[in-house]
């Protein structure tokens, strides 16, 4: 987990095996979720991160289309 600060305010973000934990999930199904689009994320270089906003929209079941925001 890191936190950013982006615009006017302060962003957590996790990476994959912050998810997996937080989700109780394996590694291929975090990935399943992240490449579908399902929960949105930003991969940068090797490493994929979700912003907190984002996870918590998908736990409340808004789950966002690829390549949309």
């Amino acid at each position: 987990m890191r936190t950013i600060w982006l615009g006017s305010k302060f962003i957590q973000q996790y990476n994959l095996k912050d998810l997996q934990e937080k989700l109780q999930i394996s590694r291929v199904t975090a990935l399943k979720l992240l490449g579908s689009g399902k929960i949105k994320a930003q991969k940068i270089g090797r490493q994929w991160w979700v912003n907190e906003e984002d996870l918590i929209a998908f736990l409340e079941g808004k789950t966002s289309s690829k390549g949309s925001g």
